[in-house]
């Protein structure tokens, strides 16, 4: 058995670290005290699965001077490429920071709030996960550094044979929900059934599906159930750790 998990979300509540270093970088850019929930409701509505991405969304949604139901109307031509959001802002004259700046000021909020982050799945679960997989792994959108701080923090290294991360990705376009990272995953260790992968978004699920489709594979998608997914179109849906066990039995 394969098993590959997620990070943010599954593995770790990032309620109070990614999540208030959006707000922070969208308020510093657009110089407004913007509402998390509606940040928040942006990324989950259209998959933004990489937090600087959905800052910079909350930045056009801030400086669009829209409600946001109509932002998320206008904006969903614009929502699926990051070369798209900057053909927005050009289209209704907002003006961008530099993508390199963005990313250096979300890098350092997120280190004064990292600290705060909690394990979702935890040790004893994680070791019975571990016993029954024959590989174990993680795919995620963090960046490197990111992970390696928290993975240290929380003693998580010992559990995984394979990590990819953001800087293995070698461009934007290749990023969940595009099949790439399962691929890179899987010239690694050679595919087998079953395997497994623990996701909880839009752009996790669609990763396996893309995947599953052009490469004529059945990695299962196991959807790590909270309050914005439930919707999501998914066979197997756990909500706590627990239940994980029983679905890998």
């Amino acid at each position: 058995m394969i098993t590959i998990f997620d990070v943010d979300g599954v593995l770790i509540d990032v309620s109070k670290s990614y999540h208030y270093s959006i707000k922070d970088t969208v308020d510093y850019f657009s110089k407004k005290d913007n509402n998390l929930k509606d940040l928040l409701d942006i990324k989950l509505t259209f998959g933004i699965n990489n937090d600087w991405d959905a800052s910079l969304s909350g930045i056009l949604y801030s400086l669009s001077g829209l409600d946001l139901k109509t932002f998320k109307e206008i904006f969903k031509p614009y929502s699926t490429r990051l070369e798209d959001f900057y053909r927005f802002a050009k289209d209704y004259n907002i003006k961008l920071p530099d993508y390199k700046e963005l990313v250096e000021y979300f890098e350092d909020r997120y280190k004064t709030h990292r600290d705060k982050e909690q394990l979702i799945i935890p040790h004893h679960i994680l070791s019975k996960v571990r016993e029954k997989s024959d590989i174990m792994g993680v795919i995620t959108g963090r960046p490197y550094p990111d992970l390696d701080y928290t993975f240290k923090m929380f003693d998580l290294y010992k559990y995984f044979d394979l990590i990819i991360t953001e800087d293995d990705i070698p461009q934007p376009n290749l990023r969940k929900p595009s099949s790439y990272p399962l691929r890179l995953f899987f010239k690694k260790f050679n595919y087998k059934n079953p395997t497994f992968y623990i996701g909880d978004t839009i752009a996790d699920y669609l990763m396996v599906y893309n995947y599953n489709k052009e490469e004529g594979k059945n990695v299962e998608f196991i959807l790590f159930e909270n309050t914005y997914n439930q919707n999501l179109p998914s066979k197997i849906k756990v909500n706590n750790p627990d239940k994980l066990i029983e679905v890998l039995k």
